[in-house]
């Protein structure tokens, strides 16, 4: 009975995460043909390099982007895992559908501002790129290599996106004017911080150290209403040489207020440190993918 249960719950895990991926695909979609494109904004990435290698050569676009997919697929087997890549590569042919389902949107959406544009297509944008991340997956081209770097050498995957978007829209502001270059950093920019609150969302942590004379007293409440785990760190006073434990904890953000009240309800004058966490695996939490 309890294997049957695990397995629903895993069914239902996947589901509500292929509809996160597809409502993400279609956000960017959307993002891109009701404001990015009909405002002439450039592309980044690896669509950005397809449209600079046709505008010099002649080449396809759609043939040239296939092309730099395929090494930067075979670099992300090394460092992803199937499961990302298998979902990676679905999700090209899902995307290029939605952009095509989208392609005329920008005519119900008639802006003639170029600036709010940029931003409500980068914010789009960003909010889809991060739901689909989120669930574990990306379109291909550059998110394969910041996926890579993130989980290689943690490097954050918006310092991926902005420093080599930065490369290819100025190389496309020598060939179509530098003033759409600088609207598409700004779009770019948005986009890749919001991408970074929107993958991050409901999955932050904070880590606590408490220092209090009633450690055991506070660390058994944690632990037993809480349902947190508590490391007792060992601790000198700089002054009055007396020995004593620090309590070092982490908790999700929503249960700080449940925490300092459990504290404070065994020690008032209790000394309570709280520091932001970046990611989380094991004990309790699930961690984040990227």
């Amino acid at each position: 009975m309890r294997n049957k249960d695990v397995s629903i719950g895993k069914s239902y895990d996947y589901i509500f995460r292929c509809m996160l991926m597809v409502f993400g695909i279609f956000l960017c979609a959307m993002g891109i043909n009701a404001f990015l494109t009909p405002a002439k904004l450039l592309s980044g990435g690896v669509a950005g390099i397809g449209v600079i290698l046709h505008t010099i050569f002649g080449i396809n676009q759609g043939v040239s982007t296939f092309l730099i997919n395929i090494p930067i697929f075979i670099v992300g087997i090394k460092y992803l895992d199937k499961d990302f890549l298998i979902m990676s590569f679905i999700n090209m042919f899902l995307f290029s559908f939605a952009l095509g389902v989208t392609q005329d949107l920008y005519k119900y959406v008639q802006i003639n501002d170029t600036m709010i544009q940029c931003i409500y297509g980068g914010l789009l944008n960003g909010a889809g790129m991060g739901l689909i991340f989120k669930s574990r997956a990306c379109v291909g081209g550059l998110d394969i290599i910041a996926a890579a770097l993130k989980k290689q050498f943690n490097i954050e995957m918006k310092n991926t996106f902005v420093t080599v978007n930065l490369f290819v829209v100025s190389a496309g502001g020598l060939l179509f004017g530098f003033k759409l270059s600088l609207y598409t950093l700004i779009a770019m920019y948005l986009a890749s911080h919001t991408m970074a609150i929107v993958k991050d969302s409901f999955n932050s942590q904070k880590s606590i150290m408490v220092v209090s004379d009633y450690d055991e007293e506070i660390a058994h409440y944690i632990m037993t209403k809480l349902r947190r785990g508590v490391t007792y760190l060992e601790a000198e006073g700089a002054y009055t040489h007396h020995k004593k434990k620090l309590l070092y904890c982490i908790v999700k953000t929503s249960e700080i207020a449940k925490f300092k009240e459990l504290v404070y309800s065994v020690d008032d004058k209790a000394l309570i440190c709280i520091n932001d966490v970046n990611e989380v695996k094991g004990g309790g939490f699930k961690g984040k993918f990227l």
